[in-house]
């Protein structure tokens, strides 16, 4: 394990600061609104609609969105298959970069049920005072053991992949999360259900 790399993109990270100095891309710079072969996407990749989202673990609005808004747009709009979700990491710290290398260890549908436990389990595992602890039980339930997760922690094309999300969020003009992308368009702040229904169906 680079320990050095992985300390220093994550306090870079949580400076804010920009990490073209610390990794390489890991991938080209794509537009407003393109969806790259490394995104996770929620639901048919052919729906007609695609919401991208780039949030922070450790952000309380996002896991507001994840809780309370989310599994609607599930209901009404992904699991009828007229849109699909690309999720984003924007690490706002250290122990959301760590949680986003954790959901790494998960593909497909596991992915996002892992994603959405983390948020609605962030006040145990992101503030309770020992959050590799934490992830390392709930990945434990999930079925990744506890040497599968610090491989997952310690992998430098993982942590290139989470580093270039927040770089490219930034370079498209994200600056607080949670942010959506919807028809080439940059809404930022959650919003209730009500809200993002209505975004979803100008979209469509």
């Amino acid at each position: 394990m680079n320990r050095r790399l992985f300390i220093r993109n994550a306090a870079t990270l949580a400076a804010g600061l920009p990490l073209a100095a610390t990794l390489a891309p890991f991938s080209p710079a794509y537009a407003l609104g393109e969806v790259t072969e490394q995104d996770h996407i929620l639901g048919d990749k052919n729906a007609p609609v695609t919401l991208i989202e780039y949030a922070s673990l450790t952000c309380p609005h996002c896991a507001n969105f994840h809780k309370d808004v989310l599994p609607q747009i599930k209901t009404n709009w992904i699991e009828t298959g007229r849109a699909r979700l690309v999720f984003r990491h924007m690490p706002l710290d250290g122990v959301a970069f760590i949680g986003a290398l954790a959901t790494e260890c998960f593909e497909g549908d596991r992915y996002f049920t892992f994603l959405d436990f983390l948020f609605k389990q962030q006040q145990t595992w992101a503030f309770g005072g020992d959050p590799k602890g934490e992830l390392a039980k709930i990945a434990s339930l999930a079925g990744v053991s506890k040497e599968q997760l610090e491989k997952c922690l310690a992998d430098e094309e993982l942590q290139k992949r989470v580093v270039t999300q927040a770089q490219e969020g930034k370079r498209l003009g994200v600056q607080s999360t949670p942010s959506f992308i919807l028809n080439e368009k940059l809404y930022p702040g959650g919003r209730d259900y009500d809200a993002m229904n209505e975004l979803l169906e100008d979209a469509s």
